[in-house]
Formats: C-alpha cells, structure tokens, sequence
C-alpha cells in the first residue's frame, strides 16, 4: 500500500506529530483517524497563521475542531526566508509555492522545526471524547499532512506571522502577475 499521508517531507514533518513511537504503544485512535482523513471526512475552513479550523464527519455528527500552532520565531522565520529566496533563485517554481524537500532538511539542520509536537499545540473540540488528543484532532492532522503534501507552502503560511493588514502585495512580490485593478482597460485593449 502506497503512503497516503506524508508523501513529502513537508507533509512527513506533519505525520510524525501524530506517528510518534511511544513506549506506551500506539494509539488505538490512529487507525480510525487515518480512515476519517482518508475518506474526505475532514473538512478545514481555515489554514492560515496559527490556526487550522476543521469539520469532521463521524457518521452522522459533525465535531469542530480548533488547533493552534505555535509560530516561528525571528530568527527561525529568517531562516526560512532566507532558504525560500536561495531556493526561488535556482528553482521558479518555488515562487508558486512548489517547495523543494531540501529545505525540511536545511532547517532541521538549522534547528527549525516545520512542525511542532501536539503537546505545544493548543486544541479543542467539540465531541465528548475522553481521549486527548480526540480522534477529530487527530484526523485533522492527517488530512492536514495531505494538504501539505498537495501544497507545501502552506506549512510555510501555518508557522509564519500573518501578513499586516494594509500592505498591498506589489509586482516585486510575484513579477509573473499584476492584480487585475492595476489594468488600464482603455489601454490594454487598445484605442
């Protein structure tokens, strides 16, 4: 069977939050949560700078899930800063957010962790389990690592400060696009 999850470093960095080998033993929920991100059951409404929101579907209820992530710190955001424009430079692709696997390895050199152990989470769910993490927290972590699978850069976005209200992305930020309001119609199409 093919890895589903963690397909990418990035996406790996995720699933080993959760795949953790304890002395313990596993956790008999990761099966089931493994099914409930595979099965299209976890639905986020928000990815973005600290926080994952997700739905997950259990039958016939629905649980919210709320997780909150640490951010990096400066020199851990300067540090990835610095691999993205080296990596930008020799790689286009980059800028549309195609994130070498490198760079996970770059920064674990560097001390930087990608992601963080559930323990430094914050998270909350609405069911009634006992268990924590639930089974919902940890089938959004799952489906999560996928997402990032598919987009790197959205690990990237989930550990860096948001972006201050009021700075207007310029051309200097993607030089391949324009924001549409910066097209003069009556010039673009000619007289």
């Amino acid at each position: 069977m093919a890895n589903e999850f963690g397909v990418t470093a990035w996406g790996r960095a995720w699933l080993r939050t959760v795949e953790r080998t304890a002395a313990s033993g596993p956790n008999p929920s990761l099966p089931t949560a493994r099914t409930l991100a595979r099965n299209g059951s976890v639905e986020f409404t928000v990815v973005s700078s600290g926080t994952v929101v997700a739905e997950v579907s259990t039958k016939a209820k629905t649980s919210s899930v709320t997780i909150s992530v640490p951010l990096w710190t400066k020199s851990e955001i300067a540090a990835v800063k610095s691999l993205l424009r080296s990596a930008g430079k020799a790689n286009r692709s980059v800028s549309t957010g195609e994130l070498p696997d490198s760079i996970v390895t770059e920064l674990q050199a560097r001390n930087t962790a990608v992601a963080v152990d559930l323990s430094e989470c914050t998270a909350s769910c609405d069911c009634s389990g006992r268990r924590s993490p639930c089974v919902h927290h940890l089938a959004a972590i799952y489906a999560l690592a996928g997402r990032i699978d598919e987009e790197p850069a959205l690990a990237v976005t989930l550990r860096s400060a948001p972006v201050k209200a009021g700075k207007k992305s310029t051309s200097t930020d993607s030089p391949e696009w324009i924001p549409v309001s910066d097209i003069d119609i009556r010039s673009f199409y000619g007289d």
